[in-house]
């Protein structure tokens, strides 16, 4: 007898499914519920990775922060996270840093990320510093922001 695995009462074929939505926030949900299940997800690697060239920045920053979560030793996942730092969306800037924060200091690759974060203490918008600050602090294992930026965060 084999255990099915699922997030919300939803199989992991299901989510997948979501990943082809015409819908982006469907195709979002569809990550992040993959992401939630985590390595239990593995066979929908292929299908998160083909989420990573959506045309929707959000949908890749969620496609990416899933891969991270179903299969962390690749580094692709980090590839397309700072990619997204440069989105034209501040949304979207933001929650890639967000991300890229909460893979942590050990992640694969994640040393790649702290210079595009540095840089983002110049945005425009102050969620995107503030983000930016707060995932230099969790990737640089102070807890905190640089000092340079700690003015922007509460």
């Amino acid at each position: 007898m084999s255990v099915q695995v699922a997030y919300l009462g939803t199989s992991v074929p299901d989510w997948v499914r979501e990943l082809s939505s015409s819908d982006p926030l469907q195709r979002r949900l569809g990550a992040y519920a993959l992401g939630e299940i985590g390595p239990a997800a593995s066979a929908a690697m292929s299908d998160l990775a083909a989420a990573l060239q959506d045309p929707v920045g959000f949908v890749r920053v969620w496609a990416a922060a899933a891969l991270a979560r179903v299969a962390p030793s690749g580094e692709e996942s980090v590839a397309v996270l700072i990619a997204e730092l440069g989105n034209e969306l501040a949304f979207v800037r933001s929650l890639a840093a967000w991300h890229l924060g909460r893979l942590g200091p050990t992640f694969p690759g994640i040393e790649q990320a702290l210079l595009p974060l540095r840089q983002l203490a110049r945005d425009e918008d102050p969620s995107v510093r503030v983000e930016a600050a707060l995932a230099l602090g969790m990737l640089e294992g102070k807890g905190a922001p640089p000092p340079e930026l700690r003015s922007l965060c509460p």
